[in-house]
């Protein structure tokens, strides 16, 4: 019994010590994202309608959603923060978006060691939401593009 064990693993072992190894020289090369890791969390506020679903999927209670009554039905969102000093990365805030407004996707770029700068508030998510997708040809992580008219915005904001 404990043969056949051993036997086992040594064909794994020997399995990988003919194959070349797998190092990534990061920051020349960049390794590919998987599309449904649990990274850093986009919020496209185009898409937010402050439905504050969101928030209340929250474990954490790290996502912060203030709104006001706008014109007719709507809602103006006066506040979306995100903690990320307190965010596990569950990834339920994105499961539990009907509108895919908050999505994971993001990169290892926005990596700090200041420990304030991890509080983002409306301006700084919308500013990231907007780099990724100048950086990723207009689409989301989800894999649709975004409408024209955001497009335009960008473009324009330089």
């Amino acid at each position: 019994m404990y043969g056949l064990g051993i036997l086992k693993g040594l064909m794994v072992t020997f399995k990988h010590i003919f194959k070349p190894p797998t190092t990534v020289q990061y920051p020349e090369e960049v390794r590919p994202i998987p599309a449904r890791a649990r990274t850093n969390l986009v919020w496209f506020e185009e898409r937010c309608t402050g439905c504050s679903t969101c928030a209340q999927a929250c474990p954490d209670g790290c996502i912060l959603v203030a709104t006001s009554p706008g014109e007719g039905d709507a809602l103006n969102i006066d506040r979306f923060e995100i903690d990320f000093r307190i965010c596990m990365y569950c990834g339920l805030c994105t499961e539990a978006c009907p509108y895919d407004a908050i999505q994971s996707g993001g990169t290892w770029k926005d990596v700090t060691d200041d420990f304030d700068a991890m509080y983002r508030d409306k301006d700084t998510l919308t500013k990231f939401a907007h780099d990724h997708l100048k950086e990723n040809d207009f689409m989301y992580p989800s894999g649709q593009r975004a409408p024209e008219d955001v497009i335009e915005l960008i473009k324009r904001e330089g």
